[in-house]
């Protein structure tokens, strides 16, 4: 919710937030549905559980981008930029730590682990894209 002493930005911004993550989660879910079930399907209990860990570190991650623009949406145009960038990072490291922590891992299927997250992963970012644009809202201030 904005104030009225809230610059410009801080409207379009969470704005934009909201659009986003409300697309982001119909694609992200509608995703993480079909990955568990090829998971079953394809590598049965094992694989379930492989689809089941990517699909929530995939959806936990793209909540966290969100999350972080709506935090930083009170700072300058520039530190919310700066807040995305970092977000954008430390899913990175998040994903390194997990990968290396995990490798070899014989806990879930690694392969089903891979294409759920990544399946995620694609439709979030996706779906943050089509509400990016359906938002229509001004992204550049003149």
């Amino acid at each position: 919710m904005t104030t009225p002493q809230d610059p410009p930005h801080v409207t379009t911004v969470l704005k934009l937030a909201a659009a986003m993550q409300r697309y982001a989660v119909i694609g992200g879910v509608g995703a993480a549905v079909v990955a568990l079930v090829l998971s079953l399907v394809f590598r049965g209990t094992h694989g379930l559980v492989g689809g089941a860990v990517g699909v929530v570190i995939g959806l936990v991650l793209g909540f966290a981008g969100t999350w972080v623009m709506r935090a930083t949406a009170r700072a300058t145009p520039g530190g919310v930029m700066v807040g995305a960038m970092a977000s954008f990072a430390g899913k990175f490291v998040v994903l390194l730590v997990f990968v290396i922590v995990f490798r070899g891992t014989s806990l879930f299927d690694n392969q089903t682990f891979a294409f759920s997250l990544a399946g995620v992963t694609l439709a979030w970012i996706v779906g943050e894209c089509i509400g990016f644009v359906r938002a229509k809202a001004p992204s550049v201030d003149v």
